[in-house]
């Protein structure tokens, strides 16, 4: 199953660091040596057994104008995320132009993407606090309107809060399936209540709900546990041949570690210091079994 994503907004406004921070593992100081994407890019990113394909349109008007004659090229977008740059707002009214067009040409197409509007750079990087809380109903003042026949939300962005965007992106990926919003949610609060260390991921490594620091970059696992999650679920695939594996490691001095893969798609990885408390047990195992349903109800999403 795929899932098309198209990014769009002015040349600057930041759609390629989004998605690098977000997706590809870039730091906010890497993305400041990027230079501006060229018509379009295509990208690839697997998440919770979805394909996802994430378009990068070129905001330069040379680039607009070529590839908005050919409309076939947003033909099947499934999530338009359209990005304007909250420390440019003389560039809200020509984003608005911009827009509309990209809105009649979906109309057009005889299509109706669910949207998800960016108002980006959300950040006091070189910017002055009062004028960016002034410019943030600016660009409501100028934009809202235009989406109100969508299924649409508006977010406040900044590639300076990685966790935060990840969390965006995460809940953008799971928008069309509210079950699965329910049981994320759940989640979160569960990790709250629990003596352990837990990071529930894709075995793709794209972290759903974490209560480590540092474990992650964007929506990313960091790489050895990535590469850990991704040996164990080799070994489920050609020595368990089953769709589910539980793996349990445990050191001299008491320390053990659990990874749970169920349905193939979801990984759970829990690190405890030493024995823990009843109560955290139990609500681990009701985690675990929370779990189980969570990759059943995605494997029904793809299939429907």
């Amino acid at each position: 199953m795929e899932l098309k994503i198209s990014l769009v907004g002015l040349s600057g406004c930041g759609k390629t660091s989004l998605y690098s921070v977000a997706f590809a593992e870039k730091s906010p100081e890497d993305t400041k040596k990027f230079s501006p994407t060229i018509l379009y890019e295509t990208r690839r990113h697997p998440f919770l057994g979805l394909q996802v394909g994430i378009f990068d349109f070129g905001g330069q008007e040379q680039y607009r104008k070529e590839y908005m004659e050919k409309p076939e090229v947003f033909r099947g977008t499934d999530i338009l995320i359209p990005i304007v740059d909250l420390h440019d707002p003389d560039s809200f009214e020509q984003a608005r132009e911009y827009f509309e067009g990209l809105l009649d040409i979906y109309r057009k197409n005889n299509e109706k993407p669910k949207i998800f509007l960016f108002l980006h750079k959300y950040d006091v990087e070189n910017y002055q606090k009062e004028l960016l809380d002034t410019n943030v109903k600016a660009a409501k003042d100028i934009l809202l309107d235009l989406f109100k026949d969508y299924d649409f939300d508006f977010k406040l962005t900044s590639i300076y809060l990685q966790d935060e965007l990840a969390k965006i992106f995460r809940d953008i990926l799971i928008s069309s399936y509210a079950e699965l919003k329910t049981h994320v949610e759940k989640a979160e609060k569960k990790l709250e209540e629990i003596n352990a260390k837990i990071i529930i991921s894709d075995v793709s490594g794209n972290v759903i709900v974490h209560n480590v620091q540092g474990v992650s970059s964007g929506l990313t696992l960091r790489g050895d546990l990535r590469d850990f999650i991704n040996a164990c679920n080799t070994v489920r695939e050609n020595m368990f041949m089953s769709d589910s594996a539980e793996f349990k490691g445990r050191n001299e001095d008491g320390k053990e570690i659990e990874l749970y893969i169920f349905k193939y798609i979801i990984s759970i990885l829990v690190m405890k210091s030493g024995e823990i408390d009843r109560d955290s047990q139990d609500k681990l195992n009701t985690l675990l079994n929370d779990m189980k349903l969570f990759a059943d109800l995605i494997i029904s999403a793809h299939t429907e």
